[in-house]
């Protein structure tokens, strides 16, 4: 039994009402800890909460009272029932922590039988241990009065995801650099992704900048470092991609493009040209607008007859609703009011039926989770700048039109140039490896499920675009997130027993939900200070200034490391008696490579050359660089 659970030996209904309200009971006074620390999503991070042991930059563990608010889906459960969901910690462990006051429900007295309702939040205290990231300063590339350009390092997320949350860029700027003030995210780069990352200085400048990325004003160039031969001159693939959430990939798909294509001739032969210009996305006002332009106003006379009397009907029911209204104004106070009561009441009903709609398609989407969404037009410009001295890998310069998940690593695979250390798609190099696949070889078995994101929508499913865009919802989400502390998570749960039943119903929020390792995950970290890799684990050469990824090399390696190596303990005034973490900074079972993919965000700039910002390029990028060892 886990130290956390030694505890938890209450039956089913043994649970006493928890705190109504207020700081968690460690923190209240004659509380045997009341003198501990709690932190919250609004405490920033500070520069005493980090250390650097052996190149990598490691946050000091903290008591953080973690919220999430009741969301729909889960109306009328218990907090029992939801928190025990997550399969970190037992149905007992909850019981125990609801009775100590340490899981409990905002504003009100809650039992293990209490129903929770729209609106409430729940509050649960723990002991937060953050991934390691690599060490070294995130550089300022320069500076505007709307806008800050850093230069992000490949390994680190952007912002407030999953079990990071001081251990970001934002989170670091704001201990390191508090003159830059507070800064708002305007676009994502994936965590292996390095280069050129912009940040707003206000809400109203990141709406502004967030609109400009959107609107395609903002020219974007990375670059990166294929395999083989890269032809010379521009290279353009105008690919659809398509989003696999299970598989957690794009993929090409280049027969959507002929597709799209055959039906806009179809329509051309059969309507004229004016079909293929819908077709395309123009829409008839903007083509009215156009005309009328190149001084061709005759368009109007050439509207067919149906359209012109559907219009004389709305411009009559138009005078009918104008007539209407003024009668209405001449209602007495008291009709007034009788009027008012009755919309209201329709009101409820009409949100009533709305709420019902939601849940039903809330359980749509859960049950076709894993169904893929249709492909998206997706467009990006290559050209060759350097070929290695071996002819093995080629720098490329990639400028992505469109902003897809994925997109220049899919379009590079699709031309037959991969990246060359992007195991994911095509590359042969040894790169950075999924934290599944290395749970999986570690007998840390993950749910697919709970990658899947919520659909093929790029910019609300959490999951980033190393091309830098995206949308305005995304965008309102970025900054919710980092106000609540809350941002979405991508990390996957165990397949473990009833747990594996509500895969689906995994939370981003839950932060606090890590894996349970199973046994195959213990004999592992048993074995953890033998000298020889994980059986069947990929050995990667790494040698010093390869720009592969940490001091040690293989990540397999690595990661036993911060599990096992005294330098990676805690300090004991920093330990928990119930945490599963302690007594090393890293968490247990988050197996993750820290190498950098050989994709760089370059430059951003405007095209009319009023602001431009430039990063620095990696190691891995000069021309006179090349890969050692070869590919694999």
């Amino acid at each position: 039994m886990e130290p956390e659970q030694q505890q938890a030996q209450a039956p089913l209904q043994a649970a006493a009402p928890a705190e109504a309200q207020g700081p968690p009971p460690q923190q209240q006074p004659g509380h045997p800890h009341s003198e501990l620390k709690v932190e919250s999503s609004d405490s920033p991070a500070k520069p005493e909460d980090y250390v650097t042991v052996g190149g990598y930059r490691l946050v000091k563990p903290y008591h953080f009272d973690f919220c999430c608010s009741v969301r729909q889906r889960w109306f009328g459960q218990n907090v029992i029932d939801i928190f025990s969901r997550f399969p970190a910690r037992d149905r007992q462990y909850y019981l125990q922590a609801l009775a100590d006051g340490r899981l409990r429900v905002e504003g009100c007295q809650v039992t293990a039988e209490t129903p929770l309702k729209d609106g409430q939040r729940m509050r649960h205290f723990i002991h937060r241990h953050e991934p390691p990231v690599p060490a070294g300063p995130i550089h300022v590339v320069g500076a505007s009065a709307d806008m800050v350009a850093v230069c992000k390092p490949a390994g680190m997320p952007v912002h407030v995801a999953g079990q990071y949350r001081k251990n970001t860029v934002l989170g670091v700027l704001t201990a390191e650099r508090p003159d830059l003030g507070p800064l708002f995210p305007v676009h994502r780069l994936d965590k292996p992704v390095s280069g050129l990352l912009l940040f707003a200085r206000s809400a109203e400048a990141a709406a502004a900048l967030c609109r400009k990325i959107e609107g395609r004003e903002v020219e974007k160039v990375y670059v990166a470092r294929v395999l083989g031969r890269f032809p010379e001159g521009t290279v353009v693939a105008d690919v659809p991609l398509d989003w696999d959430p299970v598989a957690n990939m794009a993929s090409a798909v280049p027969e959507a493009a002929q597709a799209a294509l055959a039906g806009q001739h179809a329509a051309q032969q059969q309507n004229g040209p004016a079909a293929v210009d819908g077709a395309d996305g123009a829409s008839q006002e903007q083509a009215a607008q156009q005309a009328e332009q190149a001084g061709q106003p005759q368009q109007e006379a050439q509207q067919p007859a149906a359209q012109v009397a559907a219009q004389q009907q709305l411009a009559e029911q138009a005078a009918e609703q104008q007539q209407q209204g003024d009668a209405d104004t001449e209602l007495s106070k008291v009709a007034e009011r009788r009027q008012r009561k009755q919309q209201k009441r329709a009101r409820k009903a009409a949100k009533a039926e709305r709420q019902a709609a939601a849940a039903a398609a809330a359980a749509a989407a859960s049950a076709n989770k894993s169904s893929k969404g249709a492909p998206k037009p997706s467009l990006t410009e290559f050209k060759l700048l350097s070929v290695a001295e071996d002819g093995l890998t080629s720098i490329v310069e990639c400028r992505p039109r469109t902003g897809r998940t994925h997109q220049i690593r899919v379009h590079l695979q699709y031309l037959g140039h991969p990246i060359a250390n992007d195991t994911q798609y095509g590359g042969t190099y040894g790169g950075p490896l999924a934290s599944r696949h290395m749970a999986q070889q570690l007998g840390v078995h993950w749910s697919a499920a709970a990658t899947a994101g919520d659909g093929s929508k790029d910019g609300a499913s959490g999951r980033s675009k190393e091309d830098g865009s995206a949308a305005p919802a995304a965008l309102g989400e970025v900054l919710a997130a980092a106000e609540a502390g809350c941002a979405c998570s991508k990390r996957p749960r165990l397949e473990a027993g009833p747990a594996a039943e509500h895969a689906g119903a995994a939370d981003s929020d839950m932060a606090d939900a890590e894996p349970a390792p199973t046994v195959a995950a213990e004999a592992a970290a048993a074995q953890a200070t033998e000298p020889e890799a994980v059986a069947g684990a990929p050995q990667q050469p790494t040698p010093a200034g390869s720009g592969q990824g940490g001091p040690e090399g293989d990540a397999y390696e690595q990661n036993r490391a911060f599990r096992s190596r005294p330098e990676f303990e805690v300090a004991p005034e920093l330990r928990d008696a119930l945490c599963v973490h302690c007594p090393y900074y890293a968490p247990r079972d988050y197996p993750l490579d820290l190498r950098p993919l050989w994709l760089h965000a370059r430059s951003y700039g405007c095209p009319e050359g009023s602001w431009s910002f430039a990063a620095e390029l990696p190691q891995w990028a000069l021309p006179q660089w090349q890969p050692p060892g070869g590919p694999e």
